[in-house]
């Protein structure tokens, strides 16, 4: 069998690590840290996959020893509740939230890929403890002691299904190994888990007024109406919903793998949550399946944490008309696409968007145009740790496909001719892979925009394309741009264009 770098759209080696032979440079090994000390504090966790968004199971909730272990949809029920217990040295043992409280375990302590993970009862062997390695905020992998760390958990062949198989292979720290740990209640205390003491997506109800909204309940439109400024929502499990628009002040907060469905909207008007006001903050939620954005923020101070957009028919995240310091934390937005694949960025922040939009270890993947897209924006933007990965290819639709797209001339502002906003953008440890255009954009952007720290690998037109000159069609004239500045930078399997940049610190693969 194989083990896929990319569903429908790559077709990998038998091993994971064999050079891809189409189209696109293999993407290379994420290199993390492993903690010293644990970042998940004992407790009770989901476990989310960050490639198929679905959850760690005991497969049927069977509750005896070797009952084999998957990914499925998230629904709360205790065979998707795990108790983590600190060992010591970055080392965990994952308790299952099943009244007999048996272990995750590698079958047999094995050392060879595709090695299964199943629940087996306490042994204090080193089949039963996993060393967390950090790959970005809220993020982790786990690698095996038993392989003295050179196996780690995996989602086999890349599965996006429920019933995937969980196993071992070889650690290379990309999405199908990538698990976010997310708090829940414990489960009744069945197997005398305790208490869960931080970490992850708190579901612990927040101080202040709240309304919970879940299937069958009051609705999100309804439990809006009701809130006022300070007023918390909480998401509980999947709920479906029309568009919304958000009142200032009132925060969002989900539990129990909270997830909103906008599949009921359609056409233009079909953005899942708009944000025109200020001071909200929304964590620990999915928004999928809206006809436009799945949350358009023209509003300033917002605040989102560990929230994803996904199969969404405009881009994920869109800041426009003046939107300023929105700050976004882990934010994930993957999979979203509309017909003609032009629109659907993960994230856009453009046509007049503010200024002081920061975008701190979030992750743009496999969108069908750019990861991030800056056209026409008003305002100075900061990322520091983001991945744009794969982007340009969503399920047979094409884009553009650039990872951070820092451009584009202005000319949709009514009265104004068309022309130029030079901005200072700045990117500071980010990485492009994949994308199927180019890495790092310049996309007419006449700013000084300086990258530091940041890598490409294996972009399909250029890891960097910054050109010296240019003829914008909407201006219809030459244009001499800024001259970015790259900084202690990475290229690896790809061209770059640099005669508009200039490089300094120590470069590799220029």
């Amino acid at each position: 069998m194989k083990h896929k770098f990319l569903k429908n759209l790559f077709v990998a080696s038998a091993l994971i690590m064999t050079v891809v032979t189409t189209s696109l440079a293999p993407q290379s090994v994420i290199k993390a840290e492993a903690a010293s000390k644990s970042s998940i504090s004992n407790g009770w966790y989901y476990i989310k996959n960050i490639n198929s968004q679905l959850y760690v199971e005991v497969a049927g909730s069977s509750d005896v020893k070797g009952a084999n272990v998957q990914q499925g949809k998230g629904t709360g029920n205790n065979n998707q509740k795990w108790y983590v217990e600190n060992k010591g040295s970055g080392y965990i043992t994952i308790k299952s939230g099943l009244s007999n409280g048996y272990y995750l375990d590698v079958n047999g302590g094995k050392k060879v890929n595709g090695t299964n993970i199943q629940i087996w009862p306490s042994n204090s062997k080193d089949s039963q403890k996993f060393k967390i390695v950090n790959i970005s905020s809220g993020v982790v992998a786990l690698t095996t002691k038993c392989s003295s760390n050179k196996q780690a958990v995996d989602v086999y062949d890349w599965s996006t299904k429920a019933g995937g198989n969980i196993g071992t292979w070889e650690y290379n720290g990309k999405a199908c190994q990538q698990f976010k740990f997310e708090a829940c209640d414990n489960n009744g205390g069945s197997n005398n888990g305790g208490n869960n003491n931080g970490g992850g997506s708190s579901t612990q109800t927040p101080s202040g007024n709240t309304i919970t909204v879940k299937n069958g309940g009051t609705s999100l439109s309804d439990a809006i109406s009701k809130a006022s400024k300070g007023t918390t929502i909480i998401i509980e499990g999947t709920v479906k919903s029309g568009a919304v628009s958000l009142k200032s002040g009132v925060n969002i907060e989900g539990k129990n793998n909270a997830t909103i469905d906008f599949s009921s909207t359609k056409g233009n008007s079909g953005r899942g949550i708009t944000i025109s006001g200020s001071g909200s903050t929304l964590s620990n939620i999915t928004v999928k399946n809206a006809a436009d954005n799945g949350i358009f923020i023209d509003g300033s101070g917002n605040t989102f944490k560990n929230v994803t957009c996904c199969y969404n028919k405009d881009a994920g995240f869109q800041v426009s008309n003046g939107g300023s310091n929105n700050k976004f934390y882990s934010c994930y937005s993957h999979h979203n696409a509309d017909a003609k694949g032009e629109n659907a960025d993960g994230f856009a922040v453009k046509l007049h968007s503010g200024a002081g939009n920061y975008f701190e270890n979030c992750v743009a993947e496999y969108n069908s145009d750019d990861g991030w897209d800056l056209y026409a924006a008003h305002g100075v933007v900061t990322f520091k740790n983001c991945r744009a990965n794969y982007n340009g290819y969503c399920d047979g639709i094409y884009g553009d496909g650039n990872g951070f797209k820092l451009g584009g001339v202005d000319n949709k502002t009514p009265g104004v001719a068309a022309h130029i906003d030079p901005l200072n953008h700045v990117l500071e440890g980010c990485s492009a892979v994949g994308n199927y255009a180019s890495g790092f954009d310049r996309n007419n952007q006449s700013g000084v925009v300086t990258m530091k720290k940041c890598t490409a690998d294996g972009n399909k037109k250029y890891n960097y394309n910054w050109p010296k000159e240019g003829t914008p069609s909407a201006l219809g004239k030459k244009v001499t741009f800024g001259t970015a500045v790259i900084d202690s930078c990475t290229s690896r399997n790809g061209k770059n264009n640099l005669k508009g940049a200039t490089l300094k610190g120590t470069c590799v693969g220029f």
